[in-house]
């Protein structure tokens, strides 16, 4: 019997599903495309209908979770309202809360932080990860400008400075909860670093932009 579009979608979800279980099981050097088929009721030959490797397959996952984000945050920068700076707080401090009530979105993160192993022969899902850092950064970037533009950051702020300094704050807190859930509630303190972050963009000189120039040197 041929199969339908709806059928080959649901097999590609399978996988994914699948994927995302063993990358949080075994990490993703150590997981292997033929366990992650078998996990998914599949054979290898389905999964190489969908995916042509092990790297392909991580970005079609990366991709999935990322894009919720990303549409969230491209939300935020298209609305009408006066105030982005306020919306984007608001989605960065439920992307925290999501960790403690999403199970998938926590696994897929416990994967970002934890289970990529920086070997050799992990490196071109590293590149990977280095792509969707570089995108997020870049993200970031447009909120940040816009805000300037509205006028709730300031105009001297070096805006790809504030973005690492935003970025590095994220992650950050991520890896730190995620290797001990139990150290600290991620919901309370996220929304104080979050506030505190803000006010350093907002008043901090050591952020702005002449002040983020490296010293010359004779």
């Amino acid at each position: 019997m041929k199969k339908t579009k709806a059928d080959a979608q649901k097999t590609k979800h399978a996988l994914l599903a699948s994927a995302l279980d063993i990358f949080f099981k075994r990490g993703v050097s150590r997981a292997s495309l033929q366990e992650i088929a078998i996990h998914a009721g599949l054979t290898r030959g389905a999964l190489y209908w969908h995916f042509k490797n092990k790297e392909d397959l991580f970005d079609a996952l990366f991709q999935q979770m990322f894009s919720q984000i990303q549409a969230q945050v491209q939300h935020d920068i298209n609305t009408n309202s006066p105030d982005i700076l306020n919306n984007f707080i608001q989605t960065i401090q439920q992307l925290f809360q999501r960790l403690t009530t999403d199970s998938d979105y926590y696994k897929f993160c416990h994967i970002l932080h934890l289970d990529c192993e920086h070997t050799e022969d992990n490196s071109a899902i590293v590149k990977l990860l280095q792509k969707y850092q570089n995108m997020w950064h870049q993200n970031l970037c447009n909120v940040f400008t816009i805000c300037q533009q509205q006028q709730t950051l300031p105009q001297e702020l070096d805006i790809s400075l504030a973005a690492l300094y935003f970025q590095a704050l994220f992650m950050g807190m991520t890896t730190v909860w995620l290797a001990n859930p139990h150290h600290f509630d991620i919901t309370t303190v996220s929304t104080k670093f979050i506030q505190t972050t803000l006010a350093s963009l907002q008043h901090n000189p050591n952020l702005h932009a002449a002040s983020s120039k490296l010293p010359v040197t004779s």
